[in-house]
């Protein structure tokens, strides 16, 4: 496909090839080309004033990602489909706000990658950061404004972004928390992963004026599917290397952010919890051996259960949904997202 990149020098937009789409959509070639006309939306967004914001938000675009949310909103519209390019410049919105908490997180984090190259605030600094992902913040609300014809949804949209923050403040109470339980776990990722996934199908399903009964539906089995990703990212942390994700493993632990396989194993675990007393003074030899006495522990098979749990309660809302192409497409990603940790 092709993008644009902003010439520095005299601010002219040149014609480049990339392959950006992530692979696991290439089983999925309508969404995978849908993808990329939110990405060329995207990227016609960005007219900062700044042109450094603007290359670095262009630059992290180009890095890639899953778009599982756009693309969640882009099948779900499917099902009571109506005007194609609103809901294309809604699913831009919701990669574009997917992205803002991105690169504050970063900011908030000190962290140096994302999406296997540096991030926005290690290459270019906080300021450029902070100012870029308010500007995704803005470009988002922006957008939804011209392409929802119903101004509730917005309001919906401002109501989630305050759940989205309400996980993010129970994540930072929740720091270097030794006694920290699962369900404060499922309270922190609730809000700061699954109501995103829920605003994703709910503005899909919006664009195309779907029952009541639908939106519920579709709202409940993104909530489940928004729980296990979150989980199964978790667990990546205890199963993979620095360049499978694309960030330094087991960076949250270092900093006070514990997540589903950690809290089952730190239960009564002595040795743990000594290393973890260290908050973030840990070595890296002593993350190698926490991340061990994790999978030892079965922690990791305790959280893939869960996961679990999530999968197979949004399989079973996908159930009752009418039969479809967008139906079909939902439940091979639903199933796609255990393997990611088997």
């Amino acid at each position: 496909m092709f993008y644009y990149i902003v010439d520095l020098r005299n601010a002219k937009l040149m014609k480049q090839t990339l392959t950006q789409i992530h692979p696991m959509w290439e089983n999925f070639p309508t969404v995978q080309a849908e993808l990329q006309d939110v990405l060329l939306i995207i990227q016609n967004s960005l007219q900062a004033n700044d042109k450094e914001v603007e290359q670095a938000l262009l630059d992290m675009f180009h890095a890639g990602g899953k778009m599982l949310r756009p693309a969640f909103t882009l099948i779900i519209g499917q099902f009571y489909p109506r005007n194609n390019s609103d809901l294309k410049h809604i699913a831009a919105a919701i990669e574009m706000l997917h992205t803002a908490t991105l690169v504050h997180d970063d900011i908030i984090d000190d962290s140096p990658e994302r999406r296997h190259a540096p991030s926005i605030q290690s290459r270019f600094g906080k300021d450029v950061a902070a100012y870029a992902g308010d500007y995704l913040f803005a470009a988002t609300f922006k957008t939804l404004a011209y392409h929802t014809s119903d101004m509730k949804l917005v309001q919906q949209a401002t109501s989630l972004l305050e759940d989205i923050l309400t996980g993010e403040l129970t994540q930072r109470t929740n720091h270097y928390d030794r006694h920290m339980t699962l369900a404060n776990y499922k309270e922190q990722i609730a809000g700061k992963t699954a109501a995103l996934f829920v605003l994703s199908a709910k503005l899909g399903a919006a664009n195309g004026n779907a029952p009541e009964e639908f939106m519920t539906l579709v709202s409940d089995f993104s909530y489940n599917v928004g729980m296990a990703f979150q989980i199964l990212d978790d667990i990546l942390d205890y199963q993979s290397t620095n360049h499978d994700l694309g960030k330094p493993t087991l960076q949250d632990v270092r900093e006070g952010v514990y997540s589903a396989p950690l809290i089952i194993a730190m239960q009564n675990n002595d040795a743990i919890q000594t290393l973890l007393k260290k908050k973030d003074q840990i070595s890296t030899a002593e993350s190698v051996a926490l991340r061990d006495m994790v999978i030892a522990s079965g922690a990791v098979d305790e959280a893939i259960a869960l996961a679990s749990s999530y999968t197979n309660d949004a399989l079973e809302q996908l159930d009752k949904l009418p039969e479809s192409d967008a139906k079909d497409t939902l439940v091979a990603i639903s199933e796609a997202l255990l393997e990611r940790a088997n």
